[in-house]
């Protein structure tokens, strides 16, 4: 009997998710700018784009996405390692369509390539993370207190 991994091995490319979101204030970092500043006078030079926290952050949401259901019972999968590229700019109130697809079970990790496009087609980013599968109480009980 298959067990969740070869079933995940053998679904391949068809274990596939996607989200969409819209870039706005509180999620964009600052391109230029304040951070970087010498004199103080950067101020009106500040570009908000989005950065590579929340980028990451929607590459597990469509991570999370394609897993829906395909996971055993009393497991979950954390981040284990991400590599991103960003290709072009992301702008506060652009709208951005973010996917990831299965390209390796070596278990208990699973490997996604991420691609992120803006809604006029153009590729933003591309990134390669990984996940593992862990026993969720486990897990759980591991980030408990450690007074």
């Amino acid at each position: 009997m298959p067990d969740a991994f070869d079933m995940l091995a053998d679904a391949g490319a068809d274990v596939r998710g996607e989200t969409t979101f819209t870039l706005d204030a509180a999620d964009a970092t600052v391109a230029f700018g304040a951070h970087d500043d010498q004199s103080g006078d950067a101020a009106d030079e500040a570009v908000p784009v989005l950065g590579t926290p929340h980028l990451l952050a929607q590459f597990e949401v469509a991570v999370r996405d394609a897993l829906r259901g395909r996971l055993p019972e009393g497991t979950h999968a954390v981040a284990r390692g991400a590599s991103v590229s960003h290709l072009a700019p992301v702008g506060v109130g652009e709208s951005v369509d973010a996917s990831a697809t299965l390209v390796a079970v070596d278990r208990p990790d699973l490997s996604f390539a991420c691609r992120a496009e803006r809604a006029d087609g153009a590729s933003v980013a591309t990134a390669d993370l990984t996940l593992r599968v862990v026993d969720r109480d486990q897990f759980r009980d591991s980030v408990g207190n450690r007074e």
